[in-house]
């Protein structure tokens, strides 16, 4: 008979912790990718809320709804708001969206409301910041935007934030050369007390 105690400190957090860190801000550009970009300066690297960098943002060739922006967090992230702004210095923005998110940037999830997809209302200018607290969190690593409706006197232009913290598991995962410690039951007699150690 083998026991095993496994401690993992976390799990979901409390309404003590702050779960609102802007999450996009700080990414390098490798981090976005987008179904296509006007122009090296449009680009979706460009796509960060209250930066001029390029041309102010993120815009696709196109404007229809097969365009999208991804953003790669780096690592499985509790996403608890997002925010959208237009390009800067231009008429374009996106005024609806709906939002998927993936761990693996292969297969989505689309982010529902009380079991009813979620269409977010966005902006209606290129400068004020919409932000929209999720009603439940989202744990991925990958965020995917796809604009609904832009401005008809301009084209889809965005720029994105996202808000959150480190995503804490309440279960333990092993990677290959992890190791857990155990104990086997004593049995009567039994000299040795030394755990042993088990790799997974």
């Amino acid at each position: 008979m083998v026991a095993v105690s496994l401690f993992c400190k976390g799990g979901s957090n409390t309404s003590k912790d702050s779960c609102d860190g802007p999450l996009v801000s700080n990414l390098p550009q490798s981090s976005f990718r987008s179904s296509s970009q006007l122009s090296n300066s449009h680009g979706p690297g460009f796509a960060k809320v209250n930066r001029r960098d390029g041309a102010g943002g993120w815009a696709p060739v196109e404007s229809n709804k097969y365009q999208w922006l991804e953003v790669d967090l780096g690592e499985r992230t509790e996403i608890t708001a997002v925010a959208t702004q237009g390009r800067y210095g231009s008429s374009d923005w996106v005024s609806s969206f709906l939002l998927m998110f993936s761990d693996t940037g292969c297969n989505w999830k689309q982010y529902r409301q009380e079991d009813n997809i979620r269409a977010f209302t966005g902006n209606s200018n290129a400068d004020s910041v919409v932000q929209f607290k999720l009603q439940q969190p989202v744990f991925a690593r990958f965020l995917r935007l796809l604009p609904q409706d832009w401005n008809p006197n301009g084209r889809i232009g965005l720029r994105l934030e996202a808000y959150g913290c480190p995503y804490k598991s309440d279960v333990a995962s092993f990677d290959g050369s992890s190791c857990v410690l155990y104990r086997f039951s004593p049995k009567p007699n039994t000299k040795s007390k030394q755990p042993k150690t088990l790799s997974l």
